[in-house]
């Protein structure tokens, strides 16, 4: 039996960081997966499963006999495909729309289509470890959730989970805007309702009975295709801020687990967890987070250039096309057009209704994705062309009928989880 890590808030620190797509088992019949691995090395929106598959390979090196494997929220099966087959293992898929080809493709040994907010399909006891990779934010009951999972869990197993977060004010404000629009009937089935902060989740593990290991954070900042996501030591970098600022860490990543009847393996575990074994001292520490800060504020500057320049870039070619007209909703991102003939710059969504009135029919749309909600009650004229995917910030060029993938399509689609 392996000994147990010595600060286990840094295990990602410790965790091998090999290039995603050199250790993934890769998958040609989902285009979506090998889209992401084709645009860096460490893809950070790619970083939850990696991990995971960490914890899950250190869990079958310390048991050291099969286990079985819950996916909650298995999706496509990225998780079993980032872990591999080098673990005796048996992989449960639950999913509220489980997507069998993909999922029996990765190799899942049983798929359930289950509601998460109604008992699950399984006995109690049944799981050695229950992975809940982005599902928690979207459900209407996390406690009742995570009471679920205890059942399910074996005593000794583990929850491996993350969901997006911030702290614990802010998630409260960002949980009443959830939910008022949840009352407002303006957030799909499957879309985010819940915002979890490390406080609240400390507060349902405890309320539940499970006993956080630890709770970290996955990064400071993404941006898919970023240069910097080819660099291993922005990857470490990132890491060390959500281990140190797990509230600050855009996503809270945790490891909690199921007490045994007479337990003196997860009770090791406990001091260092809860503790702490070595004192740092308070300059060294100081000095640490000036520079960290340092460093953050030069990545925000370099991000931010990069993905403009990624705008930029896309829209000048579009804008090339003389036959074409553009509507630009104004945004940070979007520097000046108005040089382009074929442009008519607007400053406010509101204004996209009246601006398409007075402009010739089969103009298109150039808006970032916040701004889908003013048009929302005609989603059904509109057709998507193209997305230009910067990270958390997408723009969508978009026209008024004609053939192609519907607004109102798209939008139903991307709103499941």
């Amino acid at each position: 039996m392996s000994s147990t890590p010595a600060s286990p808030r840094f295990s990602f620190l410790r965790w091998p960081l090999v290039p995603l797509p050199e250790s993934v088992t890769r998958s040609p019949e989902d285009p979506l997966l090998e889209g992401h691995l084709a645009k860096a090395r460490f893809s950070v929106r790619l970083l939850r499963y990696w991990w995971a598959a960490q914890a899950i390979r250190e869990e079958a090196t310390r048991r050291g006999e099969r286990l079985t494997i819950v996916d909650y929220g298995s999706g496509r099966g990225w998780l079993k495909r980032f872990v591999g087959e080098d673990i005796d293992a048996r992989w449960i898929a639950l999913d509220w729309q489980p997507q069998t080809k993909l999922l029996e493709k990765a190799g899942y040994d049983e798929i359930h289509e289950c509601n998460f907010d109604h008992p699950l399909p399984l006995p109690a006891g049944e799981a050695d470890v229950v992975s809940a990779l982005h599902v928690f934010e979207h459900l209407p009951r996390p406690a009742h959730s995570l009471t679920e999972i205890e059942r399910v869990l074996a005593p000794g197993g583990c929850l491996l989970a993350g969901t997006p977060t911030m702290p614990t004010l802010l998630a409260r404000w960002r949980q009443a805007s959830f939910r008022r629009k949840l009352e407002e009937g303006r957030v799909a089935r499957g879309g985010h309702i819940n915002c979890l902060s490390p406080d609240r989740w400390r507060s349902l593990l405890e309320d539940t009975g499970l006993r956080t290991e630890f709770l970290t954070g996955s990064h400071l900042v993404r941006h898919t295709g970023n240069p910097l996501e080819n660099l291993r030591p922005w990857i470490r970098f990132n890491q060390a801020w959500g281990a140190l600022f797990p509230s600050l860490g855009s996503e809270a990543c945790l490891r909690a687990r199921k007490p045994k009847d007479v337990t003196r393996e997860v009770a090791d575990w406990e001091p260092e967890v809860l503790t702490g074994s070595k004192k740092r001292p308070r300059v060294v520490i100081a000095g640490a987070v000036l520079v960290l800060l340092f460093l953050v504020g030069l990545g925000f500057w370099m991000i931010e250039e990069v993905r403009q320049a990624q705008v930029d870039r896309v829209l000048s070619n579009q804008l090339a096309i003389d036959a074409e007209h553009f509507l630009i909703v104004h945004h940070h991102l979007l520097t000046d057009f108005e040089s382009h003939g074929n442009v008519t710059i607007i400053d406010h969504p509101d204004e996209i209704v009246q601006g398409l009135r007075d402009l010739p029919a089969g103009t298109h749309i150039v808006l970032h994705e916040e701004h889908f909600a003013r048009i929302e009650h005609a989603a059904e004229e509109y057709v998507i062309d193209s997305r230009i995917d910067v990270g958390d910030d997408d723009f969508y060029l978009i026209r008024r009928g004609g053939e192609g993938t519907s607004l109102e399509h798209f939008l139903s689609r991307e709103s499941a989880p």
